[in-house]
């Protein structure tokens, strides 16, 4: 999707999974924005050459790169297999996977202890099958540099990148048949979650790879104004 108007020509682009430039930006991107995740603690080798490739190429996960001029200014992950794609990928991909993750502690060490993070939240999606069977649509990660998200450049183009971000998932899940959208968000990660509540996602505690946080329901209808 482009779009041209005041401030400059803006567009979300899927990316491609063939294109190795294309997963090692979403993944720089996720590194810069969301080190702090779960994801992340796998390191940026396995978020580009896993997650952002052989996900992507297999219909496990899907991320789109949104660009302001050219520049990228922030990305969005989502799946409707919320529940499975990990276990998935896993099942497919084992001795894959084992060797990216060799290759991401060798060149970064200290991601060993990260990693039980990581496999403590596919242990959690493991238990949830209380919340229903896949098809599940999720936001997996999003997220926008600060520059591109600041009073001024909203100002000053009119544009709001979180929000259209979640909507270009929403336009997808909808395409997709489904009417409702989650998203997990650590228990103290308070602008998000406002920003969430403001979009009328629904609220509910729990604990997430040892991790309070909430999930965020949101209608897709509601954000689409269907």
């Amino acid at each position: 999707m482009t779009a041209a108007g005041a401030g400059g020509r803006f567009e979300i682009r899927e990316v491609d999974p063939s294109k190795r430039s294309d997963a090692a930006l979403v993944a720089g991107l996720h590194m810069r924005l969301l080190g702090f995740g779960p994801m992340a603690g796998l390191g940026e080798i396995f978020l580009r050459d896993f997650c952002y490739t052989v996900l992507i190429r297999e219909g496990l996960l899907r991320a789109a790169v949104y660009e302001a001029d050219g520049q990228a200014a922030g990305f969005i992950a989502y799946t409707d297999r919320s529940i499975t794609f990990h276990r998935d990928a896993l099942r497919r991909h084992p001795f894959h996977v084992g060797w990216v993750l060799l290759r991401s502690v060798t060149f970064e060490p200290r991601l060993l202890a990260k990693i039980l993070r990581a496999a403590r939240v596919i242990l959690s999606r493991r238990g949830e099958t209380s919340i229903g069977t896949d098809p599940i649509a999720e936001v997996v990660a999003i997220g926008v540099l600060p520059e591109f998200r600041s009073a001024k450049f909203v100002r000053r183009t009119g544009r709001r990148i979180s929000e259209e971000l979640i909507l270009h998932a929403a336009r997808w899940f909808w395409s997709r048949g489904l009417d409702r959208m989650r998203l997990i968000v650590d228990a103290d990660n308070l602008p998000t979650i406002l920003f969430y509540h403001g979009l009328g996602g629904e609220l509910s505690q729990l604990t997430y790879g040892g991790v309070p946080s909430y999930r965020v329901c949101i209608d897709t209808r509601h954000i689409l104004g269907l």
